[in-house]
């Protein structure tokens, strides 16, 4: 074989390897015409949906708290979105609505109580002010709730559900207290499984008494406050089971927070609001349930509401986040490579917008948003090591299938902690 064919053969090589270099899919025809930037996106795709699912790839860059705000303000204010629940304390959550309803605390009060590391960040006390802030300035039909749907937290689900029975069952306090005393935040991670297990069949049959007389505990207090107290009573007790669960941990919490997510629909909307907001990880929210071997909430949801769930899936190129290290079990920054399929679509648009059905009408655009590529995953532990295993910070999803809308970040930074 003469040089020049073998010359022609190695530059075809080389250029079907740029066109498919991203995850191995042609990204060569793959064209940015649908992009928005994301503040000037109206979110009509979105408007008329019950639920509204907004995404995170990891939960330690600021521009994802930044998008879920952008996003958020102007489902509140131009589609008369009311509901905002979060993967986040249920208790803590509680909290949080007491400020931005009742104006109780401050906005950086809030944000610490809704029980995770993630939440005690600048962008997210920002977006709780901004809640509060508008709530202020609206009547009480307008105001916007904010709920959690995770029941990993016991401590503040049990100060209201004991301050709800000093009103409503006063001579049970003292016993409830007692039999719910080894569930505390402090000792979740090495409690006793005995004591675990216990504490759950006190909770349990709680729930059971509290539902058998629901009447009286009604005429002592109101439906809202019982129906919120049974809540956290049985926030608790998924809690505690979810402690002992071994290898099934994370199909019980995604299916208990799908479930919270329906109870938090339905008592909003018995109340005349309709549509919710929910902000969780890329994983939890994808209706396909990529990052999971079982039913995820997101998979779930799609299930439950079918085009009535809307999710917006987040992705990122270049990335320092702030995760728990899992070497040291301290929060600190890491930095990682993304080669995004998807970034074509974005063009060099900062923070951009795309529909995925609008784009898919483009061949080449179809084809990759058809096509199980990797993206970007990050969840709250990490190690240095994984920062040179782009396997190790993506999942394999097709996006068509996990999420009807993507918003880009191509130099994604770490959150401001409080």
């Amino acid at each position: 074989m003469s040089r020049t064919p073998v010359r022609t053969l190695a530059c075809l090589s080389l250029a079907a390897l740029l066109a498919t270099g991203c995850g191995g899919v042609d990204t060569s025809r793959v064209t940015p015409d649908t992009v928005t930037p994301l503040d000037r996106a109206p979110l009509s795709d979105a408007a008329g949906k019950r639920v509204v699912g907004i995404g995170e790839a990891t939960h330690g860059n600021k521009e994802f708290v930044q998008t879920r705000a952008i996003i958020i303000k102007k489902l509140v204010q131009d589609h008369g979105f009311r509901t905002v629940a979060l993967e986040a304390d249920f208790g803590g959550t509680a909290a949080a609505n007491d400020y931005v309803m009742n104006g109780k605390g401050n906005a950086k009060a809030a944000a610490e109580a809704l029980g995770f590391d993630i939440y005690r960040t600048r962008e997210t006390a920002d977006l709780i002010e901004w809640i509060h802030d508008h709530n202020a300035g609206v009547p009480d039909a307008d105001k916007v709730r904010l709920y959690g749907f995770d029941m990993q937290r016991y401590d503040r689900n049990k100060e209201r559900l004991l301050r709800y029975l000093a009103t409503a069952d006063p001579a049970r306090v003292r016993q409830v207290k007692e039999s719910l005393a080894d569930l505390t935040d402090a000792t979740r991670a090495g409690q006793d499984q005995s004591k675990v297990t216990a504490a759950a069949t006190a909770a349990e049959r709680l729930v059971a008494h509290m539902k058998d007389n629901r009447e009286t505990y009604v005429s002592r207090s109101s439906e809202q406050a019982f129906v919120l107290a049974v809540h956290h009573a049985e926030t608790i007790l998924r809690g505690a089971r979810l402690q002992v669960s071994g290898g099934d941990y994370a199909s019980k919490r995604d299916a208990w927070m799908a479930e919270n997510v329906g109870w938090i629909a339905r008592l909003e909307g018995s109340q005349g609001r309709k549509k919710m907001v929910l902000c969780g990880h890329n994983g939890h929210i994808d209706k396909s349930g990529a990052a999971f071997s079982f039913a995820s909430m997101g998979r779930r949801l799609a299930t439950t509401y079918g085009k009535d769930y809307f999710t917006i899936g987040t992705e990122f190129g270049d990335s320092t986040f702030t995760a728990k290290d899992e070497d040291s079990g301290q929060r600190k920054q890491f930095t990682v490579s993304n080669d995004s399929p998807v970034a074509k679509l974005f063009g060099g648009e900062r923070l951009g917008y795309v529909n995925v059905a609008r784009a898919s009408a483009k061949p080449g655009n179809r084809e990759l948003l058809a096509s199980e590529i990797p993206m970007g995953s990050v969840g709250d532990g990490f190690r240095s090591v994984y920062s040179h295993l782009s396997w190790t910070y993506t999942v394999k999803m097709t996006p068509a299938k996990a999420y009807d809308a993507l918003v880009y970040v191509p130099d994604a930074h770490p959150v401001t902690p409080l």
